[in-house]
């Protein structure tokens, strides 16, 4: 997939996504380095730079390991394979001529199951890979932190108050004032 078009999409999916949904992508450790260190943001323009270049062994392998946590359904994309349900837990992975382009990660969290955070933190450990979360944060594969900026996420917001939490989006949001 060339870049403009793989930009493109994580755009439409990140629109698409639930507001009661945690997304998080899967990154290389080694992409998410500044000066030998895992940096603890990068910016949306970085995050989308990053290609993630799987040897084809890791590819098959991390295929596998998604067919593990949930199961694959009809995509809507050629280029796109989608595991679970697009309202509640999912697994979206781009792909071009074998390569795999993005791994993203979306979570209910209002059903929150954590045996299922425990398997894509096993599973980014296991690929040597960390998970960005749509605002740019950077976390470290292990069920602790993931939950830690889920709870602090805009979709722990609305879950807890769904009311409260639209309320405040119209307030900020430019064009209604």
């Amino acid at each position: 997939m060339n870049s403009g078009l793989a930009t493109a999409l994580k755009r439409i999916k990140f629109r698409l996504m639930a507001v009661w949904q945690f997304v998080c992508d899967l990154l290389p450790s080694s992409a998410a380095r500044i000066d030998g260190v895992i940096a603890a943001r990068m910016s949306r323009e970085q995050l989308d730079g990053i290609e993630l270049a799987f040897s084809p062994s890791a590819v098959s392998a991390i295929f596998e390991r998604v067919c593990l946590l949930l199961p694959e359904k009809q995509s809507w994309y050629p280029d796109l394979r989608i595991w679970g349900d697009e309202k509640t837990d999912d697994v979206q992975i781009g792909v071009r001529e074998a390569q795999i382009e993005g791994v993203q990660f979306r979570l209910n969290v209002a059903d929150l199951r954590m045996p299922l955070v425990g398997d894509i933190c096993l599973l980014a450990r296991d690929f040597e890979c960390v998970l960005a979360t749509r605002g740019g944060a950077i976390l470290r594969p292990y069920s602790e932190s993931v939950v830690r900026a889920i709870m602090q996420s805009d979709a722990a917001c609305y879950v807890r108050n769904p009311e409260g939490y639209l309320r405040e989006a119209i307030q900020r949001d430019p064009e209604t004032k």
